[in-house]
């Protein structure tokens, strides 16, 4: 490897990660703070906070990996324009292509390691914070109880007596009275909370009830095996199972619109990180008096553009608006077309066929064989 090779791969690799860490801490910041309104809510357990953060790792880099790989190539061979060393370098014979073949083996690990966050992570990620917001809304409601003593249930309406919790979240010798329009009273030697036709209950087991205790005149006691029951603003709803858990293999083998759209969008994200790094470097070019970051702007409404015609060529296929036969691919390909043309409207490495020297060297052999 040639020291030029070192030093411009230094400088990828360094801006890289710098770039991919300010932006992971922005992504992973915002949603740190909406997780904790919904802690605070109540609706997921505190402890659960850093667990469900770090699933969401994998769907956050999805997006922004392409936003990285276009902003580190755009830095980094910046800068060596704005220090004047390309200038330097282009006077010692080193062409464009030069640029284009070392940022596109700079980006093909990159985006080989994106491949695998997409197709496998990613899914694998939605799937463990779905059965994790699961288990955790079955113990928030234990986490606002505490054993041997009666908590009152919200607005007034009961009152929940357990005399210990285990750590399997099996309860242990439980009283529950419900206020209305008849007064309940039950009482099991063991109970515990699941999720029911999606809603969190209260199970019981081998235990008794007592109905109309205030009114004598209808007081009934009966014994039941298991009862379940759903106590006063304490119901949990499932977690409904979502579309980007469903594994790459299953959307292979699938004949549905959505699930066409959604692998597209997962084989074209690790094509994303090829196109906007070549065009990171079309767009690193910068005159004497511009500063470094001076295009960064650009690359973010370039980065906006791209992204939001897949997310919305994606939504048109799966409500059958546009063909998923042609899909998403022709906006990758106009995007790396663009990237890889020049202003004459031809790569960097590529040379128009001198026509006229073809046709004289024809023109030649052709008078030559008349005359002999």
């Amino acid at each position: 490897m040639r020291i030029l090779d070192k030093y411009l791969y230094k400088e990828l690799y360094s801006t890289f990660f710098a770039v991919l860490l300010v932006l992971l801490l922005i992504t992973v910041g915002t949603e740190a703070t909406k997780l904790l309104g919904v802690a605070v809510e109540g609706e997921i357990a505190p402890s659960a906070v850093m667990q469900v953060l770090l699933y969401k790792i994998p769907p956050a880099l999805e997006v922004i990996l392409p936003l990285v790989a276009l902003l580190s190539v755009m830095l980094a061979v910046g800068r060596l324009y704005q220090d004047q060393e390309m200038v330097v370098l282009s006077s010692c014979g080193v062409k464009p292509s030069y640029f284009q073949k070392r940022v596109f083996w700079f980006l093909l690990p990159l985006a080989l390691v994106t491949a695998y966050v997409t197709l496998y992570v990613t899914p694998w990620s939605f799937k463990q914070e779905r059965l994790l917001m699961l288990k955790t809304q079955t113990a928030t409601p234990l986490a606002a109880l505490t054993p041997g003593k009666f908590n009152e249930l919200p607005n007034g309406e009961g009152v929940f007596y357990a005399k210990s919790i285990s750590e399997d979240k099996q309860l242990q010798s439980v009283w529950v009275r419900l206020y209305g329009e008849q007064d309940v009273l039950m009482v099991a030697p063991k109970g515990r909370f699941e999720l029911i036709n999606g809603k969190l209950a209260l199970v019981l087991f081998n235990g008794h009830s007592y109905e109309g205790l205030v009114d004598g005149d209808t007081f009934r006691v009966r014994a039941f095996a298991r009862f379940e029951g759903f106590l006063p603003d304490m119901q949990g709803t499932m977690p409904q199972k979502q579309k980007f858990e469903t594994s790459t293999a299953a959307l292979w083998q699938s004949d549905d619109v959505e699930a066409k759209a959604l692998l597209q969008w997962r084989l074209i994200t690790p094509l994303s990180i090829l196109v906007l790094g070549l065009l990171g470097l079309k767009v690193s070019k910068t005159g004497p008096r511009e500063g470094r970051f001076a295009k960064v702007f650009l690359a973010l409404v370039l980065y906006v553009i791209f992204n939001q015609l897949l997310v919305t060529t994606r939504d048109s296929i799966e409500h059958g608006a546009f063909p998923a036969t042609i899909g998403l691919w022709p906006i990758p390909i106009l995007f790396l077309a663009f990237a890889l043309y020049q202003d004459n409207l031809k790569p960097s490495w590529f040379e128009w066929p001198d026509w006229h020297h073809w046709l004289h060297k024809f023109s030649q052999k052709t008078a030559s064989k008349n005359k002999s």
